[in-house]
């Protein structure tokens, strides 16, 4: 097949969710099909020079063809203020009009012309009125959250009253965005079962498929021998759910645990923590907060327990099938193990109030064998159910029926 997949950020280097699903879905696909990927550009995550250079070569290595285009929004100071005052009055959701590109759009429609593949995929619901440049090639819509979803839960934990409003408004927008693009689309791809169901409640007529959020089985191993008393969550803090699950467990989990364990130390591994987070690693030495790391496979490894206290999400945490494929027993909350095909109590535990999160938590730390039952099931589920080779495949199989499906 002819794919042209295009994206709201380039997927490069893959770390963090939507970068790591994008980058290994393009390279599985690329094995046995050509790609050709169209991306916006965020010169704040992959700066201009080598490290731009480096996301061409790499990419290039399974995508046939690559072209990327500048994020408006983030040209310039200015050019982020104008996003923003317009963003207060546009119909649309926010991230609809961030991604609003003359170039891009002609591009799409010059490639569907002449080019003709097989499939278009645009990979998330803020790119789906690019779609209207299709030139009739089938096109399938990619959902990594079900974005009001994610907003509305956002609204519920924003400490501000006019970043409450905000949100809510914007919640309300990519509600009605939902209703009235899903259904357009061939398919819409989502990364688990509950976020279908949830989309075809905002959208009966949409059309819907599966295709988990995966893992690097042979990357994230388990590494037998390096664990310390020690919890660690990974994310970055730029995101606001990692950042609000941080400073929760910081501020209402984390000092019940030390009581209890005064020799274990916390890991929040991620880019740009916030303040807070920082703070409290200033004044409690067993807490790193240490910002991005370029391999965060030994800082797992060296934990005993890996924590997904979220609150706020969507979709399924890349997080949690990252740990699961390093064998590391997994603590989370409800939100945290959302979409996840495992088991309570087999694949992971569950808490979702600072008390039961804390006290499961010291529980496992003082049980060596239960943490080892958790993390081999856990790493045997992953292996079954979350090899991104076998996702791709699937995801190439519902490509296949939405061409066949066009031609007749």
């Amino acid at each position: 097949m002819r794919i042209t997949f295009v994206t709201q950020i380039v997927p490069y280097p893959p770390h963090g969710g939507v970068l790591q699903r994008g980058f290994n879905l393009l390279r599985e696909l690329g094995r046995k099909h050509e790609v050709q990927l169209l991306a916006f550009h965020h010169p704040d995550e992959l700066p201009h020079g080598e490290p731009l250079a480096r996301s061409r070569e790499e990419l290039g290595k399974f995508c046939a063809e690559l072209e990327y285009f500048p994020l408006w929004p983030k040209q310039s100071p200015l050019h982020k203020l104008v996003a923003f005052a317009a963003g207060a009055v546009y119909p649309k959701p926010f991230s609809v009009l961030a991604h609003k590109s003359t170039a891009l759009a002609e591009r799409i429609e010059e490639i569907c012309k002449s080019r003709k593949p097989d499939i278009l995929h645009l990979d998330t619901i803020a790119l789906a009125p690019f779609r209207h440049y299709s030139a009739n090639v089938p096109t399938v819509l990619a959902h990594h959250n079900i974005e009001s979803q994610l907003m509305k839960r956002r609204a519920d934990h924003e400490a501000g009253a006019a970043a409450r409003m905000y949100v809510r408004a914007q919640t309300e927008r990519l509600i009605r965005f939902e209703q009235e693009q899903a259904d357009k689309f061939a398919l819409n791809i989502t990364v688990s079962n509950a976020d279908a169901k949830m989309l075809k409640q905002i959208c009966p007529g949409a059309k819907t498929a599966v295709v988990p959020n995966g893992v690097d089985t042979d990357y994230f191993a388990p590494r037998p021998g390096e664990e310390t008393p020690a919890l660690i969550y990974t994310g970055g803090m730029n995101m606001f759910a990692n950042r609000d699950a941080v400073e929760w467990f910081i501020e209402s989990i984390w000092p019940r645990i030390k009581a209890a364990v005064p020799e274990v130390r916390f890991y929040a591994i991620g880019q740009r923590p916030s303040a807070r987070i920082l703070a409290a690693a200033a004044s409690d030495p067993a807490i790193q907060a240490p910002g991005f790391v370029d391999d965060v496979r030994p800082w797992v490894a060296k934990s005993a327990v890996y924590v997904v206290p979220l609150r706020v999400g969507g979709g399924t945490r890349l997080k949690m099938v990252d740990a699961m494929a390093q064998g590391k027993p997994i603590v989370a909350t409800t939100v945290g193990a959302e979409g996840i095909d495992g088991e309570n109590g087999k694949h992971f535990l569950l808490a979702d109030d600072a008390e039961a999160f804390a006290r499961t938590v010291i529980d496992l730390l003082r049980d060596q064998t239960r943490r080892q039952q958790l993390g081999a099931s856990a790493r045997e589920r992953a292996e079954q159910r979350y090899a991104w080779p076998m996702l791709s495949e699937d995801l190439a199989r519902h490509y296949a029926r939405v061409v066949e499906e066009a031609k007749r």
